[in-house]
């Protein structure tokens, strides 16, 4: 497994943490990859990264459930 820039973040900081692999399996959304790595999907959170018209890159983090409302995001920012 390689190491990701949240990584190598968190070892220069020489914080701890776990990390899943889910690559060797058939798990395609974010509640199979947490039943895959046996966590409740209720508590596993996605990180979805947009673009606005403006050109600006916005991050929202959700529940693996739901799905992005993306005029309801769009009006937020």
């Amino acid at each position: 497994m390689y190491k990701t820039n949240v990584m190598r973040i968190l070892d220069s900081k020489n914080i701890k943490y776990k990390a899943h692999y889910y690559g060797d399996t058939d798990a395609i959304s974010g509640i199979d990859v947490a039943n895959v790595l046996g966590q409740d999907p209720e508590k596993v959170f996605k990180t979805l990264v947009t673009q606005g018209k403006s050109k600006n890159y916005y991050v929202f983090v959700i529940p693996v459930q739901l799905e992005l409302n993306l005029k309801k995001a769009a009006k937020a920012v």
